[in-house]
């Protein structure tokens, strides 16, 4: 059985999820994706918090199968907890609302596993959404787990669940009047740009990397000369002619 899905075609059915929870809640999917109404009304799936315990901290998602234990901190004691099968099930820390964006994409993320289990006609395994520390050594066994297919494609599938085309084509109309965000070189953004791009993620609910990987991959940056932006930016060296 083939587990790949192009990125086109996982966009398509999230959209698709989207588009049909829309129109049984109408209300709900105009400018925000209530990714927590969506879960439990629209999937039918349990979320509960409780205190990770696992030895990994960038564990903080957990989608349970009924069978796989978690690691939790009870009563000033480490135990292993069995959640109900299709429960997602979060780090309470992540309960801050300075953690809304994390929360709010780790909710989707194992959301979109279950998702992902539903297309692939495969029975639901215990799985982590693990988040990626850049200042942290992990071997090679870990980095492939990390990504591993089916962890991109949850990713995928979530952005697609949080960021569905209309939401941040709405977005974009509102904070910058339907003008794409310009990317000088390869990566280089305006101050004025990125101010913008912080805006609309504050808006959609998620934080300003995951909006800007949408953006990336819905193609919605329109991408200039580096001089232009030395020249006309920087105004250095002159106007670019």
């Amino acid at each position: 059985m083939n587990y790949y899905m192009s990125r086109v075609e996982i966009d398509e059915i999230g959209e698709g999820l989207i588009r049909a929870y829309a129109n049984k809640f109408s209300n709900r999917a105009i400018q925000f994706i209530d990714i927590e109404h969506f879960i439990m009304e629209f999937l039918r799936l349990g979320i509960e918090y409780t205190s990770f315990a696992e030895m990994d901290a960038g564990k903080i998602g957990f989608l349970a199968d009924g069978k796989t234990p978690l690691l939790i901190h009870q009563d000033g004691k480490i135990i292993p907890f069995v959640f109900p099968k299709d429960t997602i099930v979060l780090d309470k820390f992540l309960l801050s609302e300075r953690e809304r964006g994390r929360r709010r994409f780790t909710m989707a993320h194992e959301a979109a596993h279950y998702i992902l289990g539903k297309v692939y006609a495969i029975p639901s395994a215990g799985c982590f959404h693990t988040e990626y520390d850049g200042e942290r050594s992990y071997s090679k066994e870990e980095l492939a787990q990390m990504f591993a297919s089916a962890e991109w494609q949850a990713d995928v599938m979530g952005a697609s669940l949080l960021m569905p085309r209309y939401i941040v084509d709405n977005a974009l109309a509102k904070f910058n009047r339907s003008n794409p965000i310009k990317i000088y070189g390869g990566n280089t953004i305006t101050a004025r740009d990125k101010d913008i791009i912080r805006r609309m993620a504050a808006s959609i609910g998620v934080s300003y990397t995951a909006l800007f990987i949408r953006l990336r991959d819905l193609e919605m940056f329109e991408y200039h000369d580096i001089l232009e932006y030395i020249s006309n930016e920087l105004n250095l060296g002159g106007a670019l002619k």
